[in-house]
């Protein structure tokens, strides 16, 4: 069977451009490429998991996967989404503290600082599992606009499960809309201290906008299967090698 993905394709040259209004220009942190903050715990994550069970030296399955003992640095999909798109920075330290009320922190930053935070009057979503219950607002200084067809996903840091807070989701047409905005979130309650300066806050990824509609296809069960079989002949790596596609985000 021949294999059409052998030949990479030509990716588009597109350009994303942030701005702010004059009074933050200098006095916030611009959107900068997700790359530039892989998270401490994977840089530290050697590449190989070192261990003398043999069990886990064997092979585990049939598909010939887990005959090595790859760290997660070698899945390129994970790669892809720790540094897909850019990451919006927090402008100023926050500081979080616990109170008497087990449902309300205490919540402060620099006093010259242009202020991060806003708050909803009103609960209106379901509150994720050990934050507090209060609607949080991240204030979004900077603007971003994208090429005409282009949308932009807003989403919590992804894979950064670690971060003291967990921002909501939203897709914005930022093609049309290219204002600053508002972004929900919710605070962890097992965390106290300093959420430094600097600190990922949002993911901002581009997405092109298009009319889907689902179609089951088994024509493609053969080049599945094919693919499957083909991996079996690699230790580890197959689909960095024969199927993945670097992406720039510059």
């Amino acid at each position: 069977m021949q294999d059409k993905y052998k030949d990479l394709p030509e990716m588009d040259q597109l350009k994303i451009k942030f701005w702010a209004p004059l009074p933050y220009f200098d006095t916030t942190l611009s959107p900068e490429p997700s790359i530039k903050n892989l998270p401490q715990w994977w840089v530290d994550r050697p590449l190989y998991q070192k261990t003398n069970d043999l069990y886990k030296l064997s092979v585990n399955n049939n598909n010939g996967t887990d005959s090595a003992a790859i760290s997660v640095k070698h899945c390129m999909p994970f790669f892809d989404a720790i540094t897909a798109g850019y990451h919006y920075l927090l402008p100023t330290d926050v500081h979080v503290a616990k109170t008497e009320d087990p449902n309300v922190p205490d919540v402060s930053w620099d006093d010259d600082a242009a202020r991060p935070i806003e708050m909803r009057g009103h609960l209106e979503v379901p509150v994720p599992s050990d934050c507090y219950p209060i609607h949080f607002l991240w204030d979004m200084r900077w603007g971003t606009k994208l090429p005409d067809g282009w949308s932009l996903l807003i989403t919590h840091p992804l894979n950064r499960f670690d971060l003291p807070f967990f921002t909501m989701s939203a897709i914005q047409d930022s093609d049309r809309w290219f204002s600053g905005n508002v972004v929900s979130f919710f605070l962890r309650k097992d965390f106290e201290g300093t959420i430094p300066k600097g600190t990922p806050i949002m993911s901002m990824i581009p997405i092109k906008r298009a009319e889907w509609e689902k179609e089951i296809d088994m024509s493609l069960h053969d080049q599945g299967l094919w693919d499957v079989e083909r991996k079996r002949n690699y230790m580890y790596g197959f689909y960095k090698i024969h199927r993945w596609i670097r992406k720039k985000y510059k």
